[in-house]
Formats: C-alpha cells, structure tokens, sequence
C-alpha cells in the first residue's frame, strides 16, 4: 500500500512539475521561413495574395487529402474573404483575409478544428533590384493550457517543413512566370454584336481581315450606328502547321436590325475571360498564348469555345508596330 502511495505521489509530483514547467515555455509562437525569388513582385504578388492560386505552390492541396473540400467566400484577393476546407487527412480549417498591400503584404488569420486553434499569418515581399525576399510567417498565442505550451516547441518543425516546401514551389513557379505577361481574370459583359465569318492562311490573313472590317464598318456608317468597344476576332479553329484559320470578325454595338448577307447579329451573353494585354507586331503574339494556355492549365480553369483578339490599336494609325495594342482573351468556365 505504501508503495502505491508512493507511485501515486510521484505522479502526482510529476504533472505539478511538468505544469509548473509548462508556464515557463514561451506563451507565443512563431514561424518564419524565407526564400529569395528572381521574379517581379507583382508576379509573386499575384500568386500569394488569391486563394485560387494557392493550390499551385502550398503543401496542403487534394494531393495531400483526395477528400479534402474547399470553399471560397468573397471576392479573392479582398479583405474579408474566406477560405475553408474540410479533409479527413486535412481536417476542417480556415483563412480569412485581412490585410493587402499590392505587391508587399497579404496577411490573414487562420484557425483549425473549428476556432479551436488559430493563429495569424502574413507573406511579406520585398523587391530588390530583379529579385524579391519572401518571407512567411505565423504567430499564435498559446493561452494557458499547458499541453498547448508543449506543442509550441514543435510549431516550428510541424509548420516550418510545410513553409520550406511551399516556398520552394512558389519560387519555382513564380521564376517560370517572370517573363509572362500579365494575367487577368475578368467578365466580359453581354455585347450586341455584328459579325462576318470568313477563313484565312498566313498569306491572305490581312487582306481578309480587312475585307471584313471595312464591309462591317461601311454598314455602321451607312446605317448610323453607335459601335461600342474595338474590332476584335473570335478564333472558331486553328491549324497550327498550315497557320489555317477561321474567325468572326465583329465589333459590338448599342443596337441594329438584322442586315443580311455576310452580316450576321449575335448577342454574346456575358462570359468570364483570362486576357493578356500584348504589344507588338501581330506575328509575335505566340508566348501569350503559350502563357495563357499554361496559366490556364495551372489553375485548373476549363477553356470554353475559342480565342479572342480585340485590336485595341488600329497599326493605320500608329506606325510603330511595338505600341500596337492587341489584347488577347480566353474565354473560361
């Protein structure tokens, strides 16, 4: 008996110490790891300040948890948004944005197992010369749960190895997209819109467009009408060996009966499109496509229907082909 009660003593002994060490440790924690990235801040920007894009660079992704289910609330990239997800190897969590400074901060608060624990995160970049240091972090109290106190000595290992790995990825994607032009997602509004459709090769490609657009705009001059936007193309198919293409060639207007002939009238109802804006000649528009094609594919955004070029810039007017402006449009689910 005597030894049980010494056994039990011992114990209790134990914990008391173990508590009384427990109010010694640190109350706060704090993780940071750093990468240098070769790339424009805005690029890295872009990448870290949207949830969306998170799922290329972070390590807690359906690759981890199949069943992990992901939602978003709010506009991405604004204070207020939410992100929550719930996955059996994942668990139920969630990031909430609150604080943006385009190009230098993006800080939220994150909490897991529903408010139980929750800490306040922040991805800081600092651009210097062509490069830029990233630096992410996350801070949290510790209360005064003593189990609690332990586990903050591990924070740093838990939380950190995920950090090193998305830091990694980030800079690999981030370095591979420096020369990308930049990347807009947007909704293209419900247009009225007269349109020819007509097929060209390299060789014939300028006389037909413009065969089109003089004919589209001689009937808006000769009936009056208010054009609303520049001409653009929609790219129906595309051989890129023989450089083939058929296209409707069009230009939105406020509103017009339906003419006949080559004319046709479509209302494009409204649509969400990824555009880049391009300089240049119009033979050089290749590496946009390319990086609107694999920003597409990154991001897991299905394509609908074919390109747009809208001809922002008419090259009769400016003679210098590098300030020609062609912006170029992927229509997206």
């Amino acid at each position: 008996m005597k030894t049980f009660k010494k056994i039990v003593f011992g114990i209790l002994a134990l914990i008391i110490i173990l508590v009384l060490v427990a109010f010694l440790l640190p109350k706060q924690y704090k993780v940071i790891r750093t990468v240098t990235i070769h790339a424009p801040d805005s690029t890295i920007y872009q990448l870290t300040s949207n949830f969306k894009q998170w799922d290329l660079w972070i390590s807690w992704t359906k690759d981890t948890d199949s069943t992990a289910i992901y939602e978003l609330t709010g506009e991405d990239g604004k204070v207020g948004t939410t992100w929550k997800w719930n996955g059996k190897k994942l668990g139920n969590g969630e990031m909430i944005i609150t604080e943006t400074k385009p190009n230098q901060l993006f800080s939220y608060d994150l909490s897991f197992d529903k408010g139980k624990y929750q800490s306040k995160g922040q991805i800081i970049i600092e651009s210097f010369g062509d490069s830029s240091k990233v630096s992410w972090t996350d801070t949290g109290d510790l209360g005064y749960n003593p189990m609690a106190r332990y586990m903050g000595l591990f924070m740093d290992r838990m939380m950190g190895n995920d950090f090193e790995k998305g830091l990694t990825k980030l800079k690999t994607i981030a370095e591979e997209r420096k020369n990308w032009p930049r990347i807009t997602e947007m909704i293209i509004p419900e247009q009225i819109v007269l349109l020819i459709r007509d097929s060209a090769g390299p060789e014939t490609f300028a006389q037909v467009l413009g065969k089109g657009y003089g004919e589209i705009m001689r009937f808006v001059k000769a009936n009056q009408l208010n054009t609303k936007g520049h001409p653009f193309a929609i790219y129906q198919k595309w051989d890129s060996v023989t450089m083939f293409s058929v296209m409707d060639m069009g230009i939105a207007v406020e509103k017009v009966e339906n003419p006949g002939g080559r004319i046709k009238v479509e209302t494009i109802p409204a649509h969400k499109v990824v555009m880049a804006r391009y300089f240049g000649p119009y033979d050089k528009t290749g590496p946009y496509y390319y990086a609107l094609q694999k920003y597409c594919l990154q991001t897991r955004i299905e394509t609908v229907g074919g390109p747009w070029e809208i001809y922002v810039t008419d090259p009769m007017v400016e003679k210098d082909p590098l300030k020609v402006e062609t912006d170029i449009l992927f229509p997206v689910k």
